[in-house]
């Protein structure tokens, strides 16, 4: 499937057909996040002013140097916060690397789920972006899924003290990387605090973007946005990033399931697909490709 290339739906502004009928859209607005990762060689501030420049509302902070320091520092959590406030832009996410469960992540890389706790606090974030495991779902033992399961339920316990929503990234090579195994997941750490991070998968897999979503929406707080021309494993071993409007994946589906579901959170773009001074124009772009997406379905930003 190509986006941006196919034919979008008609119909009357501000409707929908449900059941054979035509009723009101919901007018939830959406917002716009974008991901400090996409300059992960920058330091924070110029990643804010560039946000703000470009016309996103909040940013989801990638929890690694040189953007925030994975040991918790209230006085350089405390300065990040106020650049972020004085850049008038929202916090929507905590790009955390904390891995419940780990089995390949090296001793050394583990990150301390009270520093990430205590960082997002102070920092305001409302959601933690987690993972759950570091393997494949379909290759996870039954002790490793119940490791997973019993850490993620003791940290949305000490989260939801902090008013604190911990969302795993369906990731692949996680517990999370198909919507089965998401809804799996969910349902055996039976925590109200314990969301989804949506994102499409990046490697060719039979399941479809829209079916992967479908399954899931009830749980998805946060949304990663990327694309891609060729799938992992197709020329290399990393994805190829392409603009929104002319990846593999077509957003128009996903972004109106979403809509319709009244999803409130943010939508994050995550990587830029051109580096050096092509940068910021491709987010740009991208932003604008989204915007637009909405606009067709009558519910313009």
């Amino acid at each position: 499937m190509e986006g941006g290339t196919g034919k979008r739906p008609a119909g009357r502004i501000g409707q929908v057909r449900k059941g054979g009928k035509l009723v009101e859209r919901s007018r939830e607005k959406p917002q716009f996040g974008l991901c400090t990762i996409s300059h992960r060689e920058k330091l924070l501030d110029y990643v804010l002013e560039a946000a703000k420049d470009l016309g996103f509302g909040a940013v989801e902070l990638w929890g690694r140097e040189p953007h925030i320091s994975e040991k918790f520092d209230e006085n350089r959590v405390q300065a990040a916060r106020r650049m972020i406030e004085e850049k008038g832009l929202q916090l929507c996410c905590l790009g955390s690397y904390v891995v419940f469960g780990a089995v390949r992540t090296r001793a050394d890389e583990l990150v301390d789920i009270d520093d990430t706790l205590y960082t997002a606090r102070c920092l305001r974030a409302p959601i933690v972006r987690v993972w759950a495991s570091d393997i494949a779902a379909a290759t996870a033992t039954k002790k490793q899924w119940d490791a997973t399961v019993g850490q993620i339920q003791e940290a949305c316990d000490r989260a939801g003290r902090l008013n604190l929503v911990l969302a795993a990234e369906m990731h692949d090579d996680t517990l999370t990387d198909s919507a089965e195994s998401s809804l799996r997941l969910l349902g055996l750490v039976d925590r109200s605090n314990f969301k989804l991070n949506f994102e499409v998968s990046h490697q060719a897999v039979e399941e479809k973007p829209e079916d992967r979503l479908q399954r899931v929406l009830d749980h998805v707080a946060h949304v990663h946005v990327r694309n891609f021309s060729t799938y992992a494993g197709e020329d290399g071993d990393r994805p190829h990033w392409a603009p929104i409007s002319e990846g593999l994946v077509d957003y128009y589906p996903l972004l109106e399931i979403l809509a319709e579901h009244n999803y409130g959170g943010y939508y994050a773009l995550e990587f830029a697909c051109r580096e050096g001074n092509g940068k910021l124009e491709s987010l740009a772009a991208d932003l604008a490709y989204l915007k637009s997406l909405f606009k067709l379905m009558g519910r313009a930003p």
